[in-house]
């Protein structure tokens, strides 16, 4: 039977056809619009988004400083390690004042750790001579001294004022630092660099004038 007057009905074909034109013609004018957009409108939009940096390939990264639980690089912002020399261990331990303390708190400055004990004649000979060379380089190297395994705190804090020593003292009673360190006689020095690194150990008794030139050579001439 012939269609009724006046009701054309569409073809599958045709209505096809209309929605690819359609479709093409939403693509056209999102291109043109994305096409007409200044820099300043780009700039803008990604005002809104988090520190990114890119790569070679165009793909967009967070730099290593805003990564979650990241750092900017190895030893955050110290130089760099010194080849051969052993991480300075790390060791809790306590000055004489109370103050709880690490040796992780060494790394970034040069320092002298001498370690000490009152009942010990070669180090009670040297302390005089380790406060002048303190007081020489003071804005230059910290010292601590490590009393060690001592007979007790009320000697060793008389030797203290005996031999006029004023950089911080700490106490090793376990001998614990002592042997982390890898100590077996006293008096002991070792010298700590920058980075956090053992630049030097020297086992027994120092002159001022021998511990300033180590201090020279291993922790101020990098």
């Amino acid at each position: 039977m012939p269609p009724h007057a006046g009701s054309e009905r569409t073809s599958p074909l045709t209505k096809r056809l209309s929605l690819r034109m359609l479709v093409g013609a939403i693509v056209l004018s999102l291109f043109a619009v994305a096409c007409g957009a200044s820099d300043d409108d780009f700039a803008a939009a990604a005002a809104g988004v988090d520190p990114v940096e890119t790569n070679a390939g165009g793909v967009l990264v967070k730099p290593p400083d805003v990564l979650e639980g990241g750092s900017a690089g190895p030893s955050a912002g110290l130089p760099l390690l010194l080849e051969g020399a052993p991480l300075t261990p790390i060791v809790a331990f306590r000055y004489f004042d109370g103050t709880q303390a690490s040796t992780a708190e060494f790394a970034g400055r040069p320092t002298v750790v001498n370690f000490w004990a009152s009942n010990c004649a070669p180090c009670v000979a040297e302390m005089p001579e380790f406060e002048a060379v303190h007081r020489a380089f003071a804005d230059r190297v910290d010292f601590v001294g490590m009393n060690t395994a001592d007979v007790g705190r009320e000697s060793a804090v008389a030797l203290a004022a005996q031999t006029g020593v004023t950089y911080p003292l700490a106490d090793d009673t376990t001998s614990m630092v002592f042997r982390e360190f890898g100590g077996f006689v006293m008096p002991t020095t070792v010298l700590l660099n920058t980075q956090g690194q053992v630049a030097f150990t020297w086992s027994g008794v120092l002159t001022g004038d021998e511990l300033t030139r180590l201090i020279n050579k291993h922790i101020l001439s990098e």
